[in-house]
């Protein structure tokens, strides 16, 4: 029984990968957080190269569980990593006058906000770093990673999606309305998305506008009770609405000046 199983992980360790991630680790550190977070950071050897696997356990998050290869800056206090087709800031220090603080945070990713983590000794004490690599070498080799770090069309619209929802919620809320806001994907070049430009908050605009007139006239809100049903949103030659029937139309064209927020009202006082 011994003899088999050391043939067994010689040949594991034959067939070991290598490249990127797959070199000698150092003694790492692990972070954990309020709500059961915990970070583990180990970094590669040689350290002037700032590379580091983090392995990422950030329950009900996207990337949780996982093992992810991160570049750090050069002070040690941003580590980025390749996750859903973006290079994104997951881990990092926080600084005060371009010094490190102590304050450690983690990106919680679908929440779109950052959670606040602390040196946990105890468990930094009990950490192998070599497991944390096996298990990144497992997900590299099971193709998990290779599907994370792919750019995730369906991931970042529901983002985008989830802000336009919130937005028109808000705004029936305040008007005592019934409008369906959307976003229509197909008329909207990818390279939007792929550009990490905010297409979410671009389209909340106008419902955010008509949410403030609302909140500040009773006739405001007759008017969109009774004139506004839908909210369309695509990409255009420029920033700006026009009204087919019940529907407002609008349009959104990152890179061109966009209007404020009295001027988006001020379209639909004059257009009502």
């Amino acid at each position: 029984m011994s003899v088999s199983i050391v043939f067994a992980v010689g040949c594991a360790r034959d067939a070991r990968p290598t490249g990127p991630g797959t070199g000698p680790v150092g003694k790492g550190t692990v972070y954990s957080g309020p709500g059961g977070e915990v970070v583990s950071v180990v970094p590669l050897l040689p350290p002037e190269d700032h590379k580091f696997l983090i392995h990422l356990q950030v329950p009900g998050d996207d990337y949780d569980g996982k093992v992810l290869l991160h570049t750090a800056t050069p002070d040690g206090m941003e580590f980025w990593a390749r996750w859903r087709g973006r290079n994104m800031r997951l881990f990092q220090e926080r600084k005060s006058s371009g010094r490190k603080t102590g304050d450690f945070m983690v990106l919680a990713l679908l929440k779109d906000d950052l959670i606040h983590l602390t040196p946990d000794s105890a468990r930094t004490a009990a950490l192998k770093s070599e497991d944390v690599q096996e298990l990144y070498l497992r997900q590299l080799a099971d193709g998990t990673l290779a599907r994370g770090e792919a750019f995730d069309t369906p991931f970042w619209s529901k983002d985008h999606d989830r802000s336009l929802t919130e937005a028109a919620k808000a705004l029936n809320t305040s008007c005592g309305s019934q409008v369906v806001a959307a976003i229509t994907w197909d008329a909207l070049p990818r390279k939007l998305l792929e550009d990490g430009e905010p297409i979410g908050s671009y389209c909340a605009e106008p419902l955010e506008a008509l949410k403030r007139l609302c909140d500040e006239s009773e006739e405001a809100r007759r008017t969109v009770q009774a004139k506004i049903k839908r909210l369309d949103c695509r990409a255009g030659e420029r920033f700006g609405g026009r009204f087919d029937a019940d529907t407002v139309v609008w349009s959104i064209a990152p890179g061109m000046d966009r209007p404020g927020p009295e001027q988006t009202a001020q379209f639909f006082m004059d257009s009502l």
